[in-house]
């Protein structure tokens, strides 16, 4: 069976996937409750530049290194210092 969801909706998603950039596609999609391709067709659609690569803000890029930098430093203590 085919949903059929209104532009505002469409609309509504892809604002809501733009200012959520540091979330995957299927977290946004599941958490629309839409399906992973279904929402990545959507914003490619609406998009001006027709891709659903979505652009991180400063503070987005900053975090997401920080978290990275959190998870590398993690595994090398659990390696070097664990008992």
């Amino acid at each position: 069976m085919v949903k059929k969801f209104s532009i505002e909706f469409k609309q509504q998603s892809m604002d809501y996937a733009l200012s959520n950039a540091h979330l995957s596609i299927s977290e946004l999609a599941n958490h629309l409750g839409v399906g992973k391709s279904t929402l990545d067709k959507w914003i490619r659609q609406l998009s001006p530049n027709k891709t659903s690569r979505r652009e991180l803000t400063a503070e987005q890029q900053r975090i997401m290194a920080l978290e990275k930098e959190i998870k590398e430093l993690s595994r090398y203590i659990d390696r070097h210092f664990s008992m």
